[in-house]
């Protein structure tokens, strides 16, 4: 369930917890509001949906690095305040409009993502551009957020047990050759599953090592057989 956003949509659990990753991470940099650039670093160190779409065109390191470097320079001009009364620590909601545009009744992170790299003058959208065609990363989310339900034909499910939750999420994205991003199913009944996309499409063995390197990262059990 997601809650109440601009009194039509709902964000979506996942959106609603690197809103608060992004928070911690505003005040950590000295600003008592979050912009985008903090709601994407958030999505940087989750390293989840739809920043595992992008890996595979984009260094995340590299833009994190960039993103630290618009912000640390002298004329950085930090998120202003909303005009409306806010606590600290809040960070502005991104992607409704996209939300409604596509005709979706929930905003998520894709919606966000999509909504900061279109305003080319944001941090994330200056800091992407020196690094990819932003056009490419838009074309890459739609086409993963448009793709058809289901188990993908090379993918893998995870142990039983098992959850595709953020420490899970970053470790694979740790662990994915150069050149290849992964894909997994999120909410539902279904058991998890997960694979891995490259050059010449998905492909289970890759998708196995990953899986099995990003478990073992984290001590956890390993795909049988």
């Amino acid at each position: 369930m997601g809650q109440l956003f601009d009194g039509a949509l709902s964000i979506t659990a996942h959106y609603h917890e690197i809103r608060g990753r992004a928070a911690e991470i505003a005040r950590a940099l000295g600003s008592p509001v979050g912009g985008a650039e903090h709601l994407f670093l958030g999505m940087l160190h989750d390293g989840g949906w739809p920043v595992s779409v992008i890996a595979g065109l984009v260094d995340l390191g590299q833009a994190e690095d960039a993103v630290l470097g618009l912000i640390n320079d002298p004329g950085y001009p930090p998120p202003p305040r909303p005009r409306t009364l806010v606590p600290d620590g809040h960070v502005r909601p991104w992607g409704a409009e996209v939300a409604f545009e596509m005709g979706d009744s929930y905003v998520g992170l894709e919606h966000a993502f999509l909504a900061m790299i279109r305003m080319r003058q944001t941090v994330p959208a200056r800091a992407l551009a020196g690094l990819a065609d932003l056009d490419a990363l838009e074309a890459a989310v739609l086409e993963a957020k448009n793709a058809p339900p289901g188990p993908h034909e090379g993918a893998v499910f995870l142990p039983e047990g098992q959850e595709m939750d953020s420490p899970l999420r970053r470790a694979i994205a740790d662990a994915l050759p150069d050149g290849t991003t992964f894909g997994f199913n999120s909410g539902g009944d279904e058991r998890t599953w997960m694979h891995v996309i490259g050059p010449g499409g998905s492909n289970p063995e890759i998708t196995r090592e990953v899986l099995n390197a990003a478990l073992a990262s984290l001590n956890r059990p390993p795909l049988d057989g």
